[in-house]
């Protein structure tokens, strides 16, 4: 296993990236999109014999850099150790409870010790598995970490951890089966998003059958399936019905919730009308405020794949501004 464990300036890839290397030199994932992987695969192929976990700098002029240097003018390190897998009984124990926390959609954090031993802990938000030796400090700022969910390397006297958070795919809830529902379902696919298509319209949720598994797509009112569903800083609501019936509906669900993004289809006459009905009926200017509308970012979109990629677009912004 390879893992970015700190950047410096403008790194290729953000802490907690990884990837697998094999003993044929097969590849999962990546550390800085294929600036460092040759280097980073050499010596882990050297982890694999010795057993012996290294940290490597790149971007930095010294023999463990490999005289590598990344093309965006940044520097990473990164923690190649062998797989949890291969490892000690205890360490298998580790990777069972990782794969499963990862499998259920929960969030947790690996921690791993950084001298060389690649000791390994999990916290996944209640439980921390952990060696006997480790110190009550560390486990008490893994809890802060994972809370954060802001991956990094932790310290208390003289030894460091690194602590790796790896959360839950956010969640985008599309309310109304259509065109642009389909091409912005193909879009959050590939950007790691979990779906739930919402819309009691049988002929419309039939339409996305090609795209959605049977599990995501629900032929049913909003008031039904909305309360159902976590809707915290991790949720994206977009509402493409074009129907107020439908959209109020689930407007009125989601403006009291933590969901992360809101948005609605409609032109900047249909928003002001929309804005006034919820005004009427109790909501405030702030919770009214929430919503992106007209939604996406303005490219000039005109098909429903360039609509698409503009709420896709606007999403990301509002994710990767914190």
């Amino acid at each position: 296993m390879a893992t970015v464990i700190k950047t410096w300036r403008s790194s290729p890839r953000p802490v907690g990236s990884g990837m697998i290397i094999s003993s044929d030199l097969e590849i999962v994932g990546s550390v800085s999109g294929g600036c460092v992987e040759g280097a980073v695969s050499q010596t882990a192929l050297e982890v694999l014999k010795t057993g012996q976990a290294r940290v490597l700098d790149f971007g930095v002029s010294n023999e463990d850099a490999w005289n590598v240097g990344l093309s965006c003018g940044g520097a990473i390190r990164v923690l190649v150790e062998p797989h949890l897998s291969q490892k000690s009984e205890f360490e298998k124990k580790i990777w069972t409870s990782l794969t499963k926390g990862i499998v259920a959609g929960e969030n947790v954090t690996l921690v791993t010790k950084l001298d060389g031993s690649s000791e390994h802990g999990i916290f996944n938000g209640s439980e921390f598995l952990h060696p006997p030796s480790w110190p009550q400090e560390i486990i008490a700022k893994t809890q802060m970490v994972h809370t954060a969910r802001q991956s990094e390397v932790i310290t208390f006297q003289e030894e460091s951890f690194f602590a790796n958070c790896i959360t839950k795919p956010n969640h985008l809830i599309v309310i109304g089966a259509a065109h642009i529902s389909t091409e912005l379902v193909r879009i959050s696919k590939v950007l790691g998003y979990r779906i739930t298509v919402i819309d009691p319209r049988g002929l419309f949720t039939d339409s996305l059958r090609q795209v959605c598994k049977p599990d995501q797509l629900h032929r049913a009112w909003p008031a039904e399936i909305l309360p159902t569903l976590e809707l915290d800083d991790q949720a994206y609501v977009v509402l493409l019905t074009h129907d107020p019936k439908i959209d109020d509906q689930a407007m009125q669900i989601v403006l009291k919730s933590k969901a992360k993004y809101i948005g609605a289809l409609g032109s900047t006459r249909t928003h002001a009308k929309r804005m006034a009905r919820l005004a009427d009926a109790g909501y405030s200017a702030a919770e009214i405020a929430r919503i992106h509308g007209p939604i996406g970012l303005d490219i000039k979109a005109k098909l429903p794949a360039e609509i698409a990629l503009s709420i896709a677009a606007e999403m990301t912004s509002i994710m990767r501004a914190d």
